[in-house]
């Protein structure tokens, strides 16, 4: 009876952890957010307005994207970024940030392109990479090999990491998605695609 009712209490904590846990994170995040700007406009109105600061923040992201659109912004960020780069520990930061950013979640010419697998970090281990670019024309020559540039990405944060250069033949293309290779690098192959739960 007791191993049953043990067996029941921890199947019922697999299935509520997970999910209050990500609402706990949820919630902090929204209060984070929602205090920078809402606190200094409830002292000025006298009362509190919950998800205000969120809302403000929205408004600011999009202005930000409608303004990096228009030619006269974009200008103006592009001479803004010329200010940072002269900031020695700014210039760091920024653009650390913005090369990642631009490489998860920017265009195609930015964004991983496919996920392989490499060998790596010996012969006869294998690890999940994604290919970033096409090598330069001076290292295919140097090296005498079709060579690409792929990063290969840390577990349970995908997000650092190593960039190294392996010739083409090398790679094993995989028919998962990049999310679907981030997920199984994060969760360390535990959620893998398209696994489907026992009943």
């Amino acid at each position: 009876m007791w191993k049953e009712i043990r067996k029941t209490f921890l199947t019922g904590l697999l299935v509520i952890l997970p999910m209050a846990l990500t609402m706990i994170v949820i919630l902090w995040l929204f209060n984070r957010v929602d205090i920078i700007f809402r606190q200094p406009i409830e002292n000025l109105i006298g009362f509190r307005i919950y998800g205000l600061g969120v809302l403000i923040t929205l408004i600011i992201i999009c202005g930000a994207g409608l303004i990096a659109r228009n030619y006269s912004g974009y200008k103006m960020i592009t001479f803004t970024e010329l200010l940072l780069g002269r900031i020695p520990l700014v210039r760091t930061i920024y653009f650390s940030i913005k090369q990642l950013t631009e490489t998860i979640y920017g265009s195609k010419h930015t964004a991983f392109r496919k996920a392989v697998l490499v060998e790596y970090p010996s012969k006869g281990l294998y690890t999940i990479a994604f290919i970033t670019s096409d090598a330069t024309e001076e290292i295919i020559r140097k090296s005498g090999e079709d060579m690409v540039g792929v990063f290969i990405p840390t577990t349970p944060n995908p997000t650092s990491g190593m960039f190294i250069m392996v010739a083409r033949k090398d790679t094993i293309p995989l028919d998962m998605s990049i999310e679907d290779a981030i997920k199984l690098v994060v969760s360390g192959g535990i959620v893998k695609p398209g696994q489907k739960k026992n009943k």
